[in-house]
């Protein structure tokens, strides 16, 4: 049986720029059995609508409010689980994947034991490689959801994304959680995405030179929660400090670079207490 036919594909979508959610679709059509959107409450839903009816083997599911990634992401696993696929290819709306790009994938797979994700180098269009730069195929702790793929049986094991978390960290709670339950996080250097992670800049202070991933005041609200929840909740107390410091960074940086200071000052400090008492 063509390989294909155990691979779905989950996309994310939240007020798309459709030509890009066009390429992504037509890039990605022919390398999967099935694409499942899920729409989460867009202004332009009805055009994502109509749209999505000129690909046989794609399926919207529509969200009339916007419930989260995690809460999308969970949706295009149960979709794709039902189907019968043993894997799930995660993208965000505006990724764009080259020829072979599952088939590199799955490739990875064949090498690794315990396989709970493998995912892709990824390269910012903004700021360059994010994350791992890894040499053929390595066990890696974290990855991002965008480009990964996902063995469905070990997210139903470990109970799916947590819903709570609605954007950012998302993915690094469900590696953790993967791991702990004896599941491996894989990235291979054989395939590579191209991505955008907010409007990165690079930045200097003094000699320090960073990636300023700069986000809207609602993003930086959910960054802030997760930077203390997703430690806080399982109990990885070193990591708890560094997201501490991580908000207190965050808040340094809209300060000295960034526009709309007050209301994203405002979003990180609502978000951070809220993390802390979830």
């Amino acid at each position: 049986m063509d390989s294909k036919f155990n691979v779905a594909c989950g996309i994310i979508s939240f007020n798309p720029n459709l030509n890009l959610l066009k390429r992504n679709i037509e890039a990605i059509q022919s390398q999967v059995s099935d694409i499942y959107i899920v729409d989460n409450g867009s202004h332009n839903a009805l055009e994502v609508k109509e749209l999505i009816l000129d690909y046989p083997n794609a399926h919207l599911i529509e969200n009339e409010t916007n419930v989260g990634v995690a809460a999308a992401l969970n949706q295009t696993c149960a979709a794709a689980a039902d189907s019968g696929c043993r894997w799930i290819l995660t993208l965000d709306q505006d990724s764009v994947c080259s020829p072979h790009f599952v088939e590199g994938l799955l490739k990875a797979t064949e090498e690794c034991l315990s396989v709970g994700i493998v995912a892709p180098i990824i390269i910012d269009r903004n700021v360059g490689i994010v994350g791992h730069c890894t040499d053929g195929v390595q066990e890696v702790r974290t990855c991002i959801t965008s480009g990964s793929l996902t063995n469905l049986n070990a997210w139903k094991e470990i109970g799916g994304f947590d819903e709570k978390m609605f954007i950012d960290s998302v993915d690094f709670d469900f590696c953790f959680r993967l791991r702990k339950a004896g599941y491996r996080v894989y990235q291979t250097n054989g395939v590579t995405l191209d991505h955008a992670i907010g409007d990165g800049k690079k930045r200097r202070f003094l000699f320090w030179v960073f990636n300023d991933l700069e986000h809207s005041a609602f993003r930086d609200f959910y960054i802030a929660q997760n930077n203390v929840y997703y430690p806080k909740k399982n109990k990885l107390w070193f990591h708890f400090i560094r997201g501490n410091l991580r908000n207190m960074r965050q808040m340094l940086i809209v300060l000295v670079y960034e526009d709309d200071k007050r209301d994203k000052m405002r979003a990180i400090c609502r978000g951070w207490g809220k993390g802390l008492k979830l």
